[in-house]
């Protein structure tokens, strides 16, 4: 044995040591000693590389590594983590895919806990092919990822982010032994059809579990309604168009040798900012899956205001005041779930679901996996697994009914725990069920309230409850852990936002983009402070690179939708609502502005069409009935108009509009005692429009 090597053996375990107590200068101190020996030992290059990343010295692990990132897995994945902060993301793929044909060798039996195996090399890759756009190559590595090790949930919630399809019940279900794991990790699923639609409320698969199967009935929070491979029966006025995907099909053994080094054979330098092949590819309407809810829809003055942030990736977003002849605004929160992944271009070869594996190939992976997968087998992990899986798998399609009662099937240890908790809350507030939201948002503040991650969205549910002092107290606790958090700011400026004081708010919103330039969710709350000001060219700046970021941040198009609308552009507000509600196809209050937007056109029978739906999707929606009951009446139908308005009279007694034109009904049909007692009360509620109801008095008594 060499002195160098005899150096490496001696100096190893004190560098493993420091980092494993996070005893970083003695790290630094030793691996300086070892790369004094010898700079050019690959190990020591290695190691000296890898304190200095765990140091956040990123420029020098990228420099230290750069010439031997070619020929050496280890130095080439301290590379290309290290581009992953430099935002050098090429770079870093470039490097990977070099030394791809040689992970399979790798072998942790004599290696240190901090060098790369396949699961570590494939996620990393994922994660730089999905920066820079190529999202067929990220879902590849991510399915990769899920092949070799299935519990890698990380890699499960990007492919569900991004629209693809993953069959959950080949992943997660009981296994005698790990063998018999190994051996399901090769099964080949073929499928009939090179590309199949996924809906953008529903991503379901035919393979789902009995739990799972379609409901042909409607009206309960955890009912479905869709039909054949997971399309829905019901076809909603909103949606005119479909996504085609292809699925991601984790086991169905992408080819080591050739499935993935094929996939990097052209394009291992793929430029900054590249664009996927496979954006949306528009195709007739299809069916889609509707869910009821009896959730309230909270506003303080139908008439006046529509205050439902509209929730979703994140369900973020926030608009200004919007005009229309009741005298609207409308602000809302959008979504932070990411781009759908689309079918390949016609030229390409190879989709996702068709690349297979030899059925006798051995998989070559470290002893670390072996363990993890021994240590989940049996009934109580698989079971667990699948149903988060599906439940995320749900929430992603905006299957939100769906999601929760997935969620709400776990076993009550699972339920309350942070994750499960922050995504029923996201939920509820998804679909507009804000005190249900709360409730669960506290609960979940109760068991960690260091937790800055969900904490965003929790305060836009404040700022829409007007809760000033809870959003005030959350903002204090939140500086307090982690004032470089961009949640955090997310959190001060939406206080400011409540407090009337837009100019602030947009600092905070840029100071959280300033934290984390990829944050969505800061972009279009951003937006909706500049629409509300009328700073229409800010907004649709903020909004446009909101969707640059995310192609499914619904609530983006829905505030360039906005800003059309009061531009008096409304061909392409239209066009832009029904883009978010393609997008989120349940959400009542994009279906309300798509009913709003065809008013202004003078279309009041497709108007009343989509308020018709918003019903059937939340038959207690105040806003969906007094806008059918408003078109109602201006189409002179008198009778429906009344009835309608006198179930919003039962459910919003104090709103000054609904009084007023039920006084208007009750004159049309000559009763006049009745008219007198609802326009007084109207006035009562609403002093400023007294001069309308003076008018309307008027020409009562004239009549």
């Amino acid at each position: 044995m060499s002195t160098q090597e005899k150096l490496v053996q001696q100096l190893k375990p004190t560098i493993i040591y420091s980092l494993d107590h996070d005893l970083l200068p003695t790290a630094e101190f030793t691996a300086e000693r070892l790369i004094a020996q010898n700079k050019k030992n690959l190990e020591c290059v290695f190691l000296y590389a890898l304190v200095l990343y765990k140091c956040h010295r990123y420029k020098a692990a990228y420099n230290w590594t750069s010439d031997y990132c070619a020929t050496d897995v280890k130095c080439s994945y301290i590379f290309a983590k290290s581009c992953l902060h430099l935002e050098e993301k090429s770079d870093g793929i470039s490097s990977l895919t070099r030394t791809l044909p040689i992970w399979s060798a790798i072998r942790q039996e004599d290696a240190c806990r901090y060098e790369p195996d396949q699961v570590s090399c494939y996620m990393l890759l994922g994660k730089l092919y999905g920066l820079v756009g190529d999202l067929k190559r990220c879902a590849l590595n991510y399915a990769q990822v899920l092949k070799i090790n299935p519990y890698i949930f990380e890699a499960f919630e990007e492919l569900c982010k991004m629209g693809a399809k993953v069959r959950v019940n080949h992943l997660y279900h009981p296994i005698s032994t790990v063998s018999d794991v190994r051996s399901n990790l090769f099964q080949s699923y073929m499928h009939k059809n090179s590309t199949s639609s996924l809906s953008s409320s529903s991503s379901l698969s035919n393979e789902d579990s009995d739990q799972d199967k379609p409901r042909h009935k409607q009206g309960n929070a955890g009912d479905e309604v869709h039909g054949e491979e997971g399309t829905n029966l019901f076809k909603t006025p909103v949606s005119k168009t479909r996504v085609r995907t292809y699925e991601v099909d984790p086991l169905s053994g992408i080819d080591q040798d050739k499935g993935i080094a094929n996939q990097h054979e052209a394009n291992t330098n793929t430029p900054k900012g590249a664009r996927s092949l496979y954006y949306n590819e528009e195709k007739p309407a299809s069916k889609r899956r509707i869910s009821d809810s009896s959730s309230k829809w909270r506003s303080r003055k139908i008439a006046s205001s529509i205050t439902s942030r509209l929730l979703s990736h994140p369900f973020n977003a926030r608009s200004g005041a919007f005009s229309d002849t009741a005298g609207y605004k409308m602000r809302n929160a959008g979504s932070p779930f990411r781009e759908g992944v689309k079918s390949p271009v016609s030229g390409s070869k190879r989709s996702l679901h068709s690349l297979q594996t030899r059925p006798n190939e051995r998989f070559v992976t470290d002893d670390r996996v072996d363990s993890i997968l021994k240590s989940m087998n049996n009934d109580y992990l698989p079971s667990v697994y699948s149903k988060l899986a599906k439940g995320f798998r749900a929430m992603c399609a905006y299957d939100c009914f769906r999601a929760i009662r997935i969620f709400n099937s776990l076993p009550e240890a699972e339920q309350n725990t942070p994750w499960v908790l922050a995504k029923l809350g996201r939920l509820h507030f998804e679909i507009v069920n804000y005190e249900e939201a709360e409730k669960f948002y506290l609960k979940l503040r109760k068991l960690d309230r260091t937790r800055v991650c969900d904490m965003e969205y929790y305060s836009t549910l404040l700022w829409h409850l007007q809760k000033e002092v809870d959003l005030s107290f959350l903002c204090h606790e939140l500086y307090e852990v982690d004032t470089k958090a961009p949640q955090t700011w997310i959190c001060i400026g939406n206080l400011y936002s409540l407090q009337k004081e837009p100019d602030e708010a947009i600092k905070c919103f840029q100071r959280a983009i300033r934290l984390d330039k990829g944050f969505v969710y800061a972009y279009t709350l951003q937006g909706h402070e500049y629409l509300a000001n009328d700073a229409f060219e800010n907004a649709m700046y903020c909004f446009r690179h909101a969707i640059s970021l995310d192609r499914r941040h619904y609530n983006a198009f829905y505030g360039i939708g906005m800003v059309y609308l009061k531009l008096g552009d409304f061909m392409k507000a239209e066009f832009h609502f029904r883009k978010a509600a393609e997008i989120n196809p349940v959400n009542v209050i994009l279906i309300c502005c798509i009913g709003m937007v065809l008013e202004k056109m003078e279309k009041q029978e497709e108007a009343l069409e989509q308020y018709t739906f918003a019903l059937k999707l939340q038959p207690l929606s105040m806003l969906a009935l007094f806008k059918k009951a408003q078109v109602l009446f201006s189409l002179k139908q008198y009778q429906p108009a009344l009835e309608s308005f006198q179930k919003l009279e039962d459910m919003a007694p104090d709103e000054a509009s609904v009084h007023f034109l039920l006084g208007k009904l009750y004159n049309y049909y000559g009763k006049k005692n009745q008219a007198v007692k609802e326009f007084t009360t109207a006035m009562n509620l609403d002093p400023k429009g007294s001069h309308l109801i003076k008018e309307a008095l008027e020409n009562l008594r004239r009549d």
